[in-house]
């Protein structure tokens, strides 16, 4: 069997897995609140630090990685407003939601993939990769929230949703440990360890139950445009980026694989609070999913032959 399908099967299983359970086995809404709480707050982090800490960076190309993501960000956002204002333009809280599904990424899904097909060498690369995106996204969104909204104060939610944000905070603690020498003790690496092996299992599930298969038909375009820049724009800007910065190997598949997932569920949480359209946002976020699971597979059979070219 192809090391893409093997790496998928688990993701997808456990995804459809925590479909069942909400949707047919009627685990309860506050069960799932607790599990994704758990994973954003504890696992998660803890899976970035002890991913990050211990291990050897000398050799991970940081700024070619750094400069990837960024370019293929700004690209992909340039893009979309592009579209907004000379093709297909919808009303601006509609725009907020088009713009999150083209740019936001899901890095459970994406930390998955590395784990599963690359082991500790993966989630490093990913955990770096993830601090770079994670503030680049929140950066674009809120910025184009103020725009739309015509509320400079969004911008001051900016800072707090960064220095906050989970995810950067277990990247950062990891890199400092890191460079510092300061490093995790046994005890401490094997606690992390513990609790970072939850994260991605949970996630997936927390996935799976978040799929709302309604109201679809009505933002079928902005799902299609949305999803040609998730699964083919994002990642074929990655890997020219990447490749003509001299990414190569192990890294420059990981690169394309944080940009070629699905956009992530904390993007409707975003459009209720800020005033996109949510209805619309659920809508892309569930049929980007169901898509992921057609695209990855092709994505990674292309991607996966580098490694010994």
């Amino acid at each position: 069997m192809p090391l893409a399908i093997e790496a998928l099967i688990p993701v997808t299983l456990t995804v459809f897995i925590g479909f069942l359970a909400r949707h047919h086995f009627n685990v309860g809404e506050s069960v799932w609140a607790g599990i994704e709480k758990l994973t954003y707050y504890l696992f998660a982090p803890s899976l970035l630090v002890v991913s990050l800490a211990n291990k050897s960076l000398q050799d991970l190309a940081w700024f070619e990685v750094f400069a990837t993501l960024v370019m293929a960000l700004l690209l992909c956002s340039a893009v979309i407003v592009l579209w907004q204002s000379l093709i297909r333009p919808v009303d601006m809280p509609s725009f907020t939601s088009v713009f999150q599904g083209g740019v936001r990424f899901n890095s459970f899904v994406a930390l998955a993939l590395a784990d599963n097909l690359f082991g500790a060498q993966g989630l490093m690369v990913g955990a770096l990769a993830t601090v770079v995106i994670v503030i680049s996204v929140n950066i674009l969104s809120v910025s184009v929230f103020s725009v739309a909204n015509r509320r400079q104060g969004n911008w001051l939610q900016l800072p707090y949703q960064l220095i906050t944000n989970p995810l950067i905070i277990g990247c950062l603690i990891g890199l400092t440990l890191n460079l510092t020498g300061i490093g995790l003790t046994t005890s401490l690496d094997n606690l992390l360890l513990m609790l970072g092996k939850t994260a991605l299992p949970m996630a997936l599930l927390a996935v799976g139950a978040a799929l709302r298969l309604g109201n679809i038909g009505s933002s079928i375009e902005m799902i299609a445009f949305t999803s040609v820049m998730q699964f083919l724009f994002k990642p074929v800007a990655a890997l020219l980026i990447g490749q003509w910065l001299g990414l190569e190997g192990l890294t420059v598949i990981i690169v394309v694989i944080f940009m070629a997932v699905p956009t992530a569920p904390s993007a409707y949480v975003l459009a209720r609070q800020l005033g996109g359209n949510a209805p619309a946002m659920a809508s892309i976020i569930t049929v980007q999913t169901l898509i992921a699971f057609v695209t990855l597979p092709i994505t990674l059979s292309l991607l996966l032959p580098m490694l010994n070219a």
